[in-house]
């Protein structure tokens, strides 16, 4: 005689409870996965500007100075601050450019020669290695799927254009031919003091970054470790002259004529590479929305919480709080300002 056994099932209130309590634990996991994955992304990009700070230094053991900000003849002393125009052929490209050899980027280096051809070029060669993302210019929670940005930039009217976006533009000072520039996109800008980024200004700042020079260690009488070299700016929305546009960062320099028709103030393309602390009247301190809660496009920002990472003149990476003091923070933007600092 075979006994029929009978297994017994899920009952649906059974079925709701164990559904409710899945749901419960994955309630509790999600936030320290987020945290985890928000802790590596901070350790990524410490990492990212540990290798940039080396590049920075074997660039200056090669060069016996670290590398411009970006690129011109302003190496006159006093430098030329009046000037209005710049006969350099080579001006724009930036410091990011300037140490790709020391970044493992050699080829793309040598796929153009930035000594003899400025970064308005427009030869297949720099249009391509205008937009070449490289990662670890990128931190990771500000890496998406648009890495690269368009910006108009000018050109020589002799140039060129074909088969590029071409505009012209007419102002009481010149008329103008420019294209639209794709360049890649970085996370990371570098410091020129204090003040605004204005073109001709930022040769005199007070900073690491300056344009048409580099500065060496000599010049740095507030210690290496004291002064800062390179931090963070994200892609968040900024407030510029023409409205709310992306507060973007490039690595490959500041593009001619990139101030005339894309929003940021006249006379400062530098914004897309330099960044600056604000004056002691007026600290810009990191992730800190201004009125209106909008952000300066020059100013530094992450997508971490509570800081931004900062390369420092040493090599050293430290993560600076949203909550800094405002002269502490200022005091660290200059390379010789005779100042002390009481921790951060």
């Amino acid at each position: 005689m075979f006994c029929k056994s009978r297994q017994k099932g899920f009952t649906l209130i059974e079925l709701l409870v164990v559904i409710t309590i899945i749901g419960m634990l994955i309630g509790l996991l999600l936030p320290a996965v987020q945290k985890v994955r928000s802790v590596a992304a901070r350790l990524q990009c410490a990492n990212n500007l540990k290798q940039i700070g080396l590049a920075m230094m074997n660039y200056e053991s090669t060069y016996s100075t670290f590398p411009a900000g970006y690129l011109d003849n302003m190496t006159t002393s006093p430098v030329n601050a009046t000037a209005t125009t710049n006969p350099d052929p080579n001006i724009g490209w930036g410091w990011g450019a300037l140490i790709l050899p020391y970044l493992e980027q050699e080829s793309l280096y040598k796929s153009i020669n930035i000594n003899s051809i400025a970064m308005n070029n427009t030869s297949a060669a720099a249009i391509a290695f205008h937009k070449t993302v490289i990662k670890g210019f990128l931190c990771t929670s500000d890496d998406t799927d648009l890495n690269t940005f368009g910006i108009l930039g000018t050109v020589n009217p002799s140039d060129d254009t074909t088969d590029l976006e071409t505009f012209y533009l007419s102002r009481p000072d010149g008329n103008f031919k420019l294209i639209r520039f794709k360049l890649a996109k970085s996370s990371y800008a570098g410091i020129n003091g204090q003040r605004d980024l204005r073109d001709f200004d930022s040769a005199l700042g007070l900073g690491m970054l300056l344009r048409g020079r580099g500065v060496s260690i000599a010049e740095v009488t507030d210690g290496l470790s004291n002064t800062l070299f390179v931090g963070e700016r994200s892609s968040i929305f900024a407030k510029q002259a023409v409205g709310w546009l992306p507060s973007v960062c490039t690595w490959v320099g500041a593009l001619p004529g990139g101030d005339l028709l894309n929003g940021i103030f006249s006379g400062a393309p530098a914004l897309y590479i330099l960044g600056h602390t604000g004056e002691p009247s007026d600290p810009h301190k990191p992730n800190s929305p201004q009125a209106y809660g909008f952000f300066r496009a020059e100013d530094f920002t992450s997508k971490h919480s509570g800081g931004v990472n900062f390369l420092f003149g040493d090599g050293s990476v430290k993560f600076i709080t949203d909550s800094i003091d405002g002269q502490t923070w200022v005091k660290l933007g200059t390379r010789q300002g005779g100042e002390t600092t009481n921790g951060y």
